[in-house]
């Protein structure tokens, strides 16, 4: 009995540490506009953690979007000059948007049919 509790302790400590393992520092900006920030994060941070990385990736300018996405490949390569310059399967595979301005990040989510 007392193994059981030892081996299911570790396994939450060792899910916790692993969690923990990825920060909004493990993200990129891969360009940036005047107004626009496109920014590459790990899958699976917290809501926190994507806030960091878009106040990062805007630091002092005003008004700014960092658009966030997971997936590298189906974010733009160059950052568009406004958010129009997106396109919808753009904006639809991204995890969310950080507005500098609102102090807000809007998460993005796929909506199962």
């Amino acid at each position: 009995m007392m193994s059981r509790m030892i081996t299911a302790a570790a396994l939450v400590l060792a899910s916790t540490a692993m969690a923990g393992a990825q920060s909004a520092e493990d993200c990129t900006v891969r360009d940036s506009s005047e107004w626009i920030s496109v920014v590459i994060c790990p899958a699976g941070l917290t809501l926190e953690q994507l806030r960091e990385a878009g106040t990062a990736a805007c630091g002092d300018r005003l008004p700014c979007g960092a658009w966030i996405w997971a997936d590298a490949d189906a974010a733009p390569e160059a950052a568009p000059e406004n958010h129009d310059g997106l396109t919808q399967d753009q904006v639809a595979a991204a995890s969310g948007v950080w507005v500098a301005e609102d102090q807000t990040l809007i998460q993005i989510e796929k909506v199962q049919n």
